[in-house]
């Protein structure tokens, strides 16, 4: 057990290391309509500064959602999330990226809902041709409530690593190539 826990260290360091050499120098904010469009609610979506950033509006009936316009064979995605404070058992905020293939590849950022008083729960999880397993629960540090937080991917023909605040929280190096394009 304590040698299995030494490699899992030993991994995420050298997924850690190689992943902060490749950790981009400066993010680009791109305006919402240019790559990405409303996929359901298109009226619980708000736009803020000339349509550069949007809110996501939440209500008893529904949510929404969006998707990129184009898809990605690698890369290095963001989003700036603030979670919804109080109880929000039975909702699920998603940031993810999906091939649109028979295999289904997929790269998940999920906050499973809460009860009020207990802390939000960060679930991450990698599919590659259809098959998953490879969920991660991770206690957040801070409240993600109170503030916005970075949550990041960085995903390249050697590896997936996830980051919050620029910090890499978990990793996967690829056993095998996956060549699906995704869309987020």
């Amino acid at each position: 057990m304590e040698f299995s826990l030494w490699i899992r260290s030993l991994i995420l360091l050298s997924l850690t290391s190689a992943a902060l050499s490749a950790t981009p120098r400066k993010p680009v904010d791109v305006p919402f309509g240019r790559n990405y469009v409303p996929t359901w609610a298109f009226d619980h979506i708000k736009y803020f500064n000339e349509g550069s950033e949007i809110e996501l509006l939440l209500d008893k009936y529904t949510g929404t959602g969006f998707q990129s316009k184009g898809s990605y064979l690698f890369g290095h995605f963001s989003m700036n999330i603030k979670m919804v404070p109080g109880d929000s058992a039975g909702t699920v905020t998603a940031f993810y990226l999906s091939s649109q293939n028979a295999d289904h590849d997929e790269i998940d950022f999920e906050f499973l809902g809460n009860r009020t008083g207990q802390p939000y729960i960060l679930q991450t999880n990698v599919f590659t041709g259809g098959q998953g397993n490879r969920e991660q629960r991770i206690l957040l540090w801070f409240d993600p409530t109170k503030a916005y937080h970075r949550y990041s991917v960085l995903w390249n023909m050697y590896q997936i690593v996830f980051f919050v605040d620029n910090i890499p929280i978990w990793g996967v190096q690829k056993q095998q190539e996956v060549r699906s394009e995704i869309s987020i």
